[in-house]
């Protein structure tokens, strides 16, 4: 062990230790407290948290968009689909007319697939439903027959079914007791012909009997 014989070399010695060992958390503190601080108000001191994951100086302004109603998705569906990618000189894309606040261009390389929601009415629309409660691909004329042949069918009405929308799976009560068959008048029409049906006072609930999923809504 080195040994002092002068007490001012013995004194120097000391304070330069606890210098070296407080140096480092002094460095550390300050950088970790007042720098970081004074850069990031949101800066919670001694939590050991980097990112918490949100920034309340800065708070969202977006509001939830409505769902589509059933008309709006069909009409959607029926707007163009263009495979063809956007050029590089910043041509209108064709996947339907844009949202008012937004440009018809789009980014380079976008097709209709991938063209993003605030450039396509069509994709904006789409994007707000699940993929299970898009319309199935019926005309106007065929889901006209679908409804007014379960009307005209035997099973009433049921009063359970009302708050149900497409995608929603039904109870096994229902799924046993108020499932019934297509009318054979309409099973003939193409991709209804496996499915089921509920009906309310004014609505028509088709669904797949195996997964008890709704997959359309026909109203009047």
């Amino acid at each position: 062990m080195k040994t002092y014989s002068c007490p001012a070399v013995l004194f120097a010695a000391l304070l330069g230790a606890a210098a070296a060992i407080a140096w480092p958390a002094t460095r550390a503190g300050a950088f970790a407290g007042d720098n970081v601080g004074a850069l990031d108000s949101g800066f919670v001191p001694d939590t050991g948290q980097i990112n918490r994951g949100f920034d309340e100086k800065n708070p969202t302004s977006s509001q939830p968009r409505p769902i589509p109603t059933r008309a709006q998705l069909r009409a959607a569906l029926a707007m163009p689909d263009s495979d063809q990618p956007v050029p590089g000189n910043g041509a209108n894309a064709t996947t339907g007319a844009a949202p008012p606040a937004a440009s018809a261009a789009g980014p380079i390389g976008a097709t209709g697939q991938t063209m993003p929601a605030k450039f396509s009415l069509r994709n904006d629309t789409l994007d707000r439903v699940p993929v299970m409660g898009l319309p199935l691909p019926l005309s106007d004329a065929d889901r006209a027959r679908i409804y007014r042949a379960a009307m005209a069918d035997l099973p009433p009405p049921v009063e359970d079914a009302a708050r149900l929308v497409p995608a929603s799976e039904l109870t096994i009560n229902q799924a046993l007791n108020e499932i019934h068959p297509l009318p054979e008048s309409v099973r003939g029409i193409p991709g209804v012909g496996k499915l089921g049906y509920i009906k309310t006072k004014d609505k028509v609930f088709l669904v797949e009997p195996d997964t008890r999923i709704v997959v359309d809504e026909i109203e009047s």
